[in-house]
């Protein structure tokens, strides 16, 4: 048996076609800030991250030792409104299939300009989940 300590997860590696279009996206349609954006060893390094998160999402829009990162990725959030979100999303020009209700939760989907998936869940009550 391994005896790992791992405490959280640093980011999660997000492919893109465009780094400016990717984080402006995450930015300013889906409130995410912008945590690094600067040239790196593979070329540029953009991190973006939910308010407060200490977890975030690496755009990337190159190949490693020949290597793609293909994808897509799919990434799910919590939130505290799923209503209000859909409502903020479809004002800013954003697809969104409509809401399902899960024994788990309420969510949305839609993509990011790359086609990644992305969905948000508001949980449901620990008491109101069912057996």
């Amino acid at each position: 048996m391994f005896d790992v300590d791992i405490t959280k997860l640093q980011f999660v590696s997000v492919p893109v076609a465009d780094h400016a279009r990717a984080r402006d996206f995450y930015v300013e349609t889906l409130g995410f800030e912008p945590v690094v954006d600067r040239r790196g060893p593979h070329g540029q390094f953009v991190l973006v991250a939910p308010q407060g998160a200490e977890s975030g999402l690496v755009l990337i829009d190159f190949e490693v030792d020949g290597r793609g990162f293909g994808g897509p990725v799919h990434l799910q959030f919590h939130t505290a409104d799923v209503e209000a979100d859909l409502a903020a999303l479809r004002a800013a020009g954003v697809e969104v299939a409509e809401p399902q209700d899960m024994p788990w939760g309420s969510t949305i989907s839609f993509a990011d300009p790359d086609g990644n998936p992305i969905s948000l869940l508001q949980p449901t009550a620990p008491g109101n989940r069912p057996n």
